[in-house]
């Protein structure tokens, strides 16, 4: 195993990862940022090989002629984020919507999901303001939301962002005066934030180390407790987070593809992922046309806990989504 770091920065990623290959790697995971994935996609068609992100990808790697041979993801992109958020927003019982967006194609490929399952749920967005990468402040968005009353306050920001967004979103009473959802979630984001806030969200993740109540396929259930505990064992009792588990299976899925090919060789190796079914952590799962991973289990919705029995104990689990419903429609993406 060789680690490099991107540091969130699109030069240094390439150079890293052009470091990776001048070493002689065989295959890559990795990048935990969606802007990263799509120019590692486009930098491994001059050199491909086995390449499944570990991450949410830009929608734009996944359109017709676009996916890197050998080049596949775990999780859907940003679009699939936005869509499943409306389906909550209608679960919620919720009409009136206020979107908080990140400036940049993470924030607006949500939008673009979000805005496309609007007309079917009969929802309206009715506030709007959005920020870049890396801001702190978001007073003045909590103070015209409040001031516009939605039903719901949808926010998309990931990472020290989110922290920041949701302590504010808290002391400056935003989640008394409507409910909050947050499109899409890690435990890190969770522990950093005041528990009396958490206990008043829900939102979206990829993974939740339990899964217990939420899933009713016992043998999925006991899947997800073994690997918890191996993970704990590893690392020092900490359960594994929704970006953990991104990676596992991402990797997972590799080795168990370049084992029945027999070879490293991208052809053959993409040929099996494109053409075989899976056994994963979240169940059995295949590849559609567009190198994106179907299964019944995409995303967990989860609901916040204002107490739990440890800092890890934060969400439960409320239900799921999955299948290719969850997906972009192919012939939107040129299929």
């Amino acid at each position: 195993l060789i680690v490099k770091d991107d540091e969130a920065k699109l030069d240094v990623g390439m150079r890293r990862y052009r470091e990776l290959v001048e070493a002689g790697i065989n295959g890559f995971t990795g990048s935990c940022w969606n802007p990263m994935a799509a120019a590692l996609n486009e930098e491994s068609k001059m050199n491909p090989l086995p390449m499944i992100s570990a991450c949410v990808p830009a929608i734009d790697s996944f359109k017709k002629g676009n996916p890197a041979p050998g080049s596949f993801s775990v999780a859907f992109t940003p679009w699939s984020i936005g869509y499943l958020t409306g389906q909550v927003v209608q679960s919620m019982g919720a009409k009136k919507i206020f979107y908080l967006n990140r400036a940049d194609s993470w924030g607006n490929t949500i939008y673009d999901g979000l805005k496309a399952t609007l007309p079917k749920i009969g929802a309206e967005v009715i506030g709007f303001a959005e920020y870049p990468l890396g801001n702190v402040d978001f007073s003045a968005a909590i103070n015209k939301a409040i001031a516009a009353k939605p039903d719901v306050f949808v926010a998309v920001q990931t990472g020290a962002d989110a922290i920041a967004l949701y302590k504010q979103a808290y002391d400056m009473g935003l989640v008394s005066a409507t409910k909050v959802f947050n499109a899409w979630t890690m435990n890190y984001v969770a522990v950093a934030m005041p528990r009396t806030a958490l206990g008043q969200m829900r939102a979206l993740t990829f993974h939740y180390y339990d899964i217990e109540g939420g899933v009713k396929d016992k043998a999925l259930v006991e899947k997800t407790k073994a690997y918890t505990e191996r993970h704990k064992k590893m690392f020092n009792g900490e359960p594994p987070d929704a970006y953990t588990t991104l990676a596992y299976m991402a990797a997972s899925i590799m080795f168990e593809a370049v084992e029945k090919a027999g070879t490293f060789d991208v052809t053959k190796v993409s040929e099996v992922l494109a053409t075989q079914k899976f056994q994963t952590l979240k169940g059995e799962s295949y590849f559609r046309a567009d190198h994106e991973l179907v299964n019944q289990y995409l995303a967990y919705l989860v609901r916040g806990k204002a107490e739990g029995k440890d800092q890890y104990d934060l969400y439960t689990v409320e239900g799921y989504f999955g299948g290719e419903s969850a997906l972009p429609p192919l012939k939107d993406l040129g299929y």
